[in-house]
């Protein structure tokens, strides 16, 4: 099949979290499965950089006007590679949309500029298919920032030779984002007034492109089952649980995986020492290089504990700040790694004040930082209030470093909680309700089974010999994609 991928981030050339994770890895394994990708990204200023590190430099392919509604924009088109690959990487350019200092920065003024900006994107895709001949048999978007494309196929774009056969996916990477706008921004779509209506794009008097791109995609998947169960329910249905119980049918919860080539500490570049599964010594000088950077003691037998995250609600680190000091009484020392709201910014930035002998906090990001902190850590935090899918726990496994999570979301379907009955499958340590105490006792569980080296390396083991490649991931997609090019299930 030819299917053209949409979306907002590709790592490793601008990302912000695992959206750009899945959309940079997924399509190879799409492609030793036979099909043919072409991936579409905004040219921003992130990508331009990172261009010019790596010495690369895209082909200019030229300039046109893109008209929709009563919205007129020029869009430069270049033409590159997925770096590593043979995958072609068209980047949608424009600098008043795209050059801005942050990925999602949005423009001072204009109360609705991150809707119109990705509506261009949306429209210049379009167009880019007819002006270099490529005809989707499946347009796969991602998130709310291509959800309009579905409702344009439905709209009549069918009807041109370019998309008369394409049939769309949309992927829903996290609910709670839906690009929601004022209804006079209804416009910026370029769309008829019948799609501003209930069972399209309104939604309690907003306009809401996510419902749109679930309602008429051909077929709708999210990157876990559990978060494909958790997100028909009010609790986590973010305003749209009703709708997505209607779709059911045609719902698919597909766990993402993760690049095993670019996370595997037999070969990564970026650790102290490599080490595999059979032989974990590497481990070990890892975690007192690690032990050094933070400026903190080594101490052979002290569990470390790690963060890397994106610091906000979200993650649940509400439930760290405070108990995080009678953990290090307890006896561990911790890392973090990541940035956000100031609140937890600051709140992790207090604690490495107050016990400056067993606690570091780096606020940032720092990509090689952090596959060293996966490396070295024992146990890696993961208290999140909602988790669609997440990889963090997935790294941390392939590193022989347990996780510790809320059996939330993809949590749930990746982690094994150790229970003391189940040592030949368990994989970490896990908690359920919200809690400090429940976090804490999880925690503390783990600290303690650290002491027993034959128990440890057996759950590390477990988590180490897990698959969470793509390929399994891969081949449920190829399924959905047939599904959705036969008209149905």
């Amino acid at each position: 099949m030819n299917i053209v991928f949409a979306t907002a981030e590709v790592s490793p050339i601008a990302k912000t979290g695992g959206l750009g994770d899945v959309t940079g890895s997924l399509p190879k394994e799409l492609v030793k499965l036979g099909h043919d990708v072409t991936i579409f990204l905004p040219f921003y200023r992130q990508a331009r950089e990172y261009f010019e590190r790596e010495g690369i430099k895209p082909e200019p392919l030229l300039i046109e006007n893109i008209s929709w509604g009563n919205w007129s924009a020029d869009a430069f088109y270049l033409s590159t590679t997925l770096p590593g690959t043979e995958i072609p990487l068209i980047l949608v350019g424009n600098d008043y949309f795209y050059d801005r200092d942050q990925i999602y920065a949005s423009r001072a003024g204009f109360e609705d500029d991150f809707l119109l900006r990705y509506a261009f994107f949306c429209r210049a895709l379009i167009r880019a298919c007819e002006l270099f001949d490529i005809s989707p048999d499946i347009l796969h978007c991602h998130d709310w920032h291509t959800a309009l494309l579905p409702v344009y196929l439905h709209s009549g774009l069918r009807g041109s030779q370019q998309f008369r056969r394409t049939r769309s996916v949309y992927t829903i990477h996290n609910l709670n984002y839906q690009g929601a706008a004022a209804p006079d921004a209804f416009p910026l779509t370029g769309l008829h007034t019948r799609y501003w209506a209930p069972d399209a794009l309104e939604h309690f008097g907003t306009l809401n492109p996510m419902k749109g791109g679930i309602i008429f995609a051909d077929e709708v998947t999210t990157v876990s089952p559990n978060y494909g169960r958790e997100i028909r329910t009010p609790a986590y249905g973010a305003g749209l649980d009703g709708v997505l119980r209607i779709v059911s049918y045609k719902l698919t919860g597909i766990l993402n995986g993760i690049d095993a080539d670019q996370w595997n500490p037999a070969t990564d570049s970026h650790l102290e020492a490599n080490y595999d599964i059979e032989q974990l010594q590497g481990k070990v000088i890892c975690k007192r290089a690690l032990a050094r950077e933070a400026g903190l003691q080594y101490k052979a037998r002290t569990p470390m504990l790690g963060v890397i995250s994106r610091l906000v609600e979200q993650k649940g680190f509400q439930l760290l700040i405070p108990i995080l000091g009678k953990l290090l009484e307890a006896g561990a020392q911790a890392v973090i790694l990541g940035s956000g709201e100031p609140w937890y910014e600051e709140g992790f930035e207090r604690v490495a004040r107050q016990y400056p002998q067993s606690c570091r906090a780096w606020i940032g990001f720092d990509n090689a930082l952090a596959h060293r902190i996966y490396a070295e850590c024992d146990l890696l935090l993961l208290p999140s209030i909602y988790e669609p899918c997440g990889l963090n726990q997935m790294y941390a496994m392939r590193y022989g470093t347990l996780p510790v999570a809320r059996l939330t979301g993809g949590l749930a379907d990746t982690v094994i909680p150790f229970d003391g009955t189940n040592e030949a499958a368990a994989t970490g340590f896990g908690f359920f309700t919200p809690s400090f105490e429940d976090f804490y006792f999880a925690t503390w569980a783990g600290m303690l089974i650290y002491k027993d080296s034959r128990l440890w390396s057996r759950l590390q083991h477990n988590g180490m010999s897990t698959d969470f490649s793509w390929a399994k991931s891969a081949r449920q997609y190829d399924e959905v994609y047939r599904r959705a090019a036969g008209g149905g299930r």
